[in-house]
């Protein structure tokens, strides 16, 4: 997966994996759109889990679920520029005159 430009490779696990097979054609636009939002909600439950697994002392690894929340997090923060990014470029569609 490419990551867009000023992202490191460092936060790539955090992003979700939209890529699909050569095989299948191309992907419309609401398929992405839905995979992409699937991907962040179990990303926030992983996180959720991890933090639920904490408290009630099945595990003690807190790097791991400090890890989970971080990734959570930065999931949900692409999520919302990307959403910032598409109701910006509708309401300037929306000010064009034809």
């Amino acid at each position: 997966m490419t990551l867009p430009i000023g992202l490191s490779s460092q936060y790539s696990g955090a992003l979700p994996n939209l890529a699909t097979s050569q095989s299948q054609g191309p992907v419309s636009f609401g398929e992405i759109v839905s995979q992409f939002v699937g991907q962040t909600n179990q990303s926030q439950m992983a996180a959720d889990d991890s933090v639920k697994q904490l408290v009630t002392g099945q595990t003690d690894d807190v790097q791991q679920v400090v890890l989970a929340v971080a990734q959570a997090d930065l999931s949900f923060q692409l999520f919302m520029e990307i959403r910032n990014k598409l109701i910006d470029n509708y309401n300037e569609l929306m000010r064009m005159q034809f």
